[in-house]
């Protein structure tokens, strides 16, 4: 906010600027204290009142979440092979088999469209 009350939107040609006067705030202010009065009151059920909307997961659903956080639980890398194989490459062990790799290599040119039939 610039003094006075103010408000110019900066990067914007053209922009006009807008002036928020003490009662404009004032109203602002009610309404928020409003608001925040209210919140307590939307999670349950007011004496004599009609209740409130309700939410239920079904059991898949259910289900379905408690697998979503087991796979959460699981790393993204597997610590013990990727050591394992860091181990064998500097101990100069690590074989790489000459087949697998000329497979991957045609596979990955099929599928880039490089070979042709």
């Amino acid at each position: 906010m610039q003094a006075g009350g103010e408000w110019a939107p900066g990067g914007f040609p053209g922009a006009a600027a807008m002036k928020i006067n003490p009662q404009q705030m004032k109203l602002i202010e009610s309404i928020y204290r409003e608001q925040k009065q209210a919140a307590p009151r939307r999670g349950g059920r007011e004496s004599g009142g009609t209740p409130m909307d309700r939410v239920t997961i079904s059991e898949e659903s259910q289900e379905i979440q408690g697998i979503l956080n087991q796979l959460k639980a699981v790393p993204d890398v597997r610590e013990r092979k990727v050591a394992e194989l860091r181990a064998a490459v500097r101990q100069g062990t690590y074989q790489v088999p000459a087949r697998k790799v000329a497979e991957k290599l045609l596979d990955q040119m099929l599928r880039d469209g490089l070979l042709r039939d």
